[in-house]
């Protein structure tokens, strides 16, 4: 791993664990609301983590809505941890907290998934199938003709002792 996957990872680290401290320090009632807030805020931060480091340079560079994937990821991380914070301190009703978060989490999902998932990568998927096929069929070939061969032998090697 190079030095500024390192230096990201711990930044991203440091930043979970003292999100964490304080809010839960200043945090008086843990309510549904609150809990609710809470798992969208940590997967917002995982899904951002994935575009960091588990997405290849290639797809992370891949435009969706006129930005990188990873831009997008951050985007949607600063969004949801503002709006998961704020509804984190008021003990409101379960749908009331679910739908706003739900619904900025299906909206980045529909970017994400299709940036990593693009056609381009499709073609790529094929192309290579296709060159893995093509070896297994001229290996299969080689071997089909090889062992042709023998058998051709056995057959004339017959035919002349026949003759004599």
């Amino acid at each position: 791993m190079d030095r500024k996957k390192v230096q990201l990872g711990l930044m991203f680290a440091i930043v979970v664990v003292v999100y964490n401290i304080v809010l839960f320090l200043l945090a008086g009632a843990f309510h549904t609301s609150f809990w609710t807030s809470y798992a969208f805020i940590m997967f917002s931060i995982i899904m951002c983590v994935i575009s960091f480091f588990f997405v290849s340079n290639e797809k992370r560079k891949s435009q969706v809505v006129g930005m990188p994937v990873t831009v997008l990821s951050s985007l949607y991380l600063c969004i949801e941890f503002v709006m998961g914070t704020i509804f984190m301190f008021f003990d409101v009703a379960f749908a009331t907290v679910f739908v706003p978060q739900f619904v900025l989490c299906a909206l980045y999902l529909l970017c994400f998934i299709p940036a990593i998932m693009s056609p381009k990568n499709y073609k790529t998927a094929r192309e290579e199938l296709k060159k893995t096929q093509a070896k297994t069929d001229e290996v299969v070939t080689i071997k089909t003709e090889s062992e042709q061969k023998p058998s051709e032998d056995k057959q004339e090697t017959s035919k002349q002792e026949e003759e004599e």
